[in-house]
């Protein structure tokens, strides 16, 4: 079961709610994901291509925090892509809160949902500036290339994706599994920067030396290396 402490509830108390949605569709090149590319005069990840999503704001009405975050979902999907989707057919996938070290913090829950092969998208302009329909693993390639920048979230909810080959095969093995609970520990190392996941063996002890099950990112120059060593969807806290 994914539980969450009362140390880690009281760190997503303390920061922004945000929502992020995984858009998927199949096409004739099989399954694709939906990324945007935030534009470069941005000051949070400038060019990063990242999935549609955005802060909770006052206007995202619901009983619970999660349902705030749908309502939050659907709505930054329309302003950054120009479609509309129904809040309540999404399904939750994970949930990710942003490392300590780092100023600015987001408890963000991440949401699918299929949409048709001919949806059509409609970039804003502004915050977004382009679009792409991937592969998970062209996009993950383009990733390690350096061709293509991504957040972390992002490469690991690319991973998941891949590993289940087609929509029918995602919705069900996301609906079997308790949403992933993310909150990364972070640490200066030789060959980068490492982010810790909780199921590796150094994430509860924090201590990334610890010999075991490996479930973390390593930052190098420019790029990000996922490793995990265990198969989804077993991921669990």
């Amino acid at each position: 079961m994914n539980l969450v402490t009362k140390d880690e509830s009281a760190a997503i108390a303390e920061a922004k709610p945000s929502a992020t949605v995984v858009v998927v569709r199949e096409s004739s090149e099989g399954l694709e994901v939906l990324l945007l590319e935030r534009s470069a005069k941005l000051t949070h990840m400038p060019g990063a291509w990242v999935f549609p999503g955005g802060k909770v704001d006052t206007a995202d009405t619901g009983d619970t925090i999660e349902a705030r975050a749908r309502i939050a979902a659907a709505r930054e999907l329309k302003e950054e892509a120009g479609f509309d989707i129904d809040p309540d057919k999404l399904l939750p996938f994970s949930h990710w809160l942003t490392p300590e070290m780092v100023k600015r913090r987001f408890a963000t829950w991440f949401y699918l949902i299929a949409v048709d092969a001919n949806t059509v998208v409609i970039v804003d302009g502004s915050e977004i500036v382009d679009y792409r329909w991937l592969k998970p693993e062209q996009a993950l390639a383009e990733q390690l290339s350096g061709a293509l920048q991504a957040p972390p979230p992002t490469l690991v909810t690319l991973t998941d994706i891949e590993a289940a080959g087609s929509i029918s095969q995602l919705e069900r093995m996301v609906t079997e599994r308790q949403p992933p609970f993310f909150f990364p520990k972070l640490h200066e190392a030789t060959e980068g920067m490492v982010f810790l996941y909780p199921g590796d063996a150094g994430y509860d002890t924090n201590q990334p030396l610890s010999r075991g099950a490996r479930h973390r990112m390593v930052m190098g120059p420019g790029v990000f290396d996922y490793e995990r060593s265990f198969d989804w969807p077993s991921l669990t806290h």
